[in-house]
């Protein structure tokens, strides 16, 4: 999906201009947002679905998953963060004292990339991997360059994604060279597979069978599966919308009810009612 909002140019740093767009996904190679906003926002149970850089350009970001803690100020110098795949934590966003914003880019790639790239490039795996699911990366000119030149690639519509996936993996090696790796991805669980199918087309009118025959069993081996992963059918829908939710009311200037329908939604009310009960605060007060 992917879409724009009339708003100027957003600087990260000096030599950096994105424009702002709403969340834009290269499908199978890496997904693009652009968080902005101007009020502290707590995020409770944010579920990173893949390997995510995570640029924070003004502001504050706290991250919390009950093992560790992060907190992370853009004043003080460019922040890049590395978070591993699957990496679920109580976010809290604040703005900057000066500007009266927050804004952050995100970039996450799927695990068949990182799995790729494991592959392709097994002398550069360190040996052991960082227990802590997310941490600061020294964003050095090479890295910088790097990472800009993919940013701005996944924004330009003339790339295509076979171009994207070799660039991305450039990306992951010029991390890599420079000791920065992201925990192996493991072994796909039914959860995580279907939060994928979920995330692409959000709006989708899902039915547990539907799912089931994207997943290629039956509806009540899906049900059964899920329950062992602690989850139900309804509750894992509801959630990938709400985040999707999320991130478009952060990235984009979009109506609510506009924001509904792009949710799956059709009554404004009960995707207020949703929304709240996920995230303790109604869409309207996002902004």
């Amino acid at each position: 999906m992917s879409a724009a909002a009339s708003a100027p140019a957003l600087p990260v740093r000096d030599d950096w201009q994105l424009p702002i767009l709403g969340p834009v996904s290269r499908a199978d190679v890496c997904k693009l947002a652009q968080p902005r906003i101007t009020r502290t926002q707590f995020a409770p149970r944010f579920h990173f679905h893949g390997a995510t850089l995570l640029y924070l350009a003004t502001g504050i970001l706290e991250c919390d998953n009950g093992g560790s803690h992060l907190s992370v100020d853009a004043e003080r110098s460019p922040q890049l963060l590395l978070i591993d795949p699957h990496t679920v934590a109580n976010l809290v966003k604040t703005p900057a004292a000066d500007s009266g914003e927050f804004r952050s880019i995100l970039l996450e790639m799927p695990d068949t990339a990182l799995t790729q790239f494991r592959q392709s490039h097994t002398r550069l795996q360190p040996t052991q991997t960082p227990d802590i699911a997310f941490r600061t990366v020294e964003l050095h000119n090479d890295l910088s360059s790097m990472l800009l030149h993919v940013l701005e690639s996944a924004i330009d519509q003339s790339i295509s994604d076979a171009r994207m996936h070799y660039r991305v993996q450039e990306l992951l090696l010029t991390l890599a060279e420079h000791g920065h790796t992201f925990a192996p991805a493991g072994r796909p669980r039914v959860t995580t597979q279907l939060r994928e199918f979920i995330s692409e087309a959000p709006e989708r009118r899902w039915t547990a069978q539907d799912a089931a025959q994207l997943l290629l069993m039956s509806e009540s081996t899906l049900r059964r599966k899920l329950a062992h992963e602690q989850t139900r059918f309804d509750e894992l829908l509801v959630d990938v919308r709400m985040h999707h939710a999320l991130m478009l009311l952060q990235t984009t200037d979009w109506t609510v009810p506009h924001v509904a329908a792009a949710s799956g939604y059709r009554s404004r009310t009960r995707f207020s009612d949703r929304f709240r009960a996920r995230f303790g605060y109604t869409p309207s007060t996002v902004r």
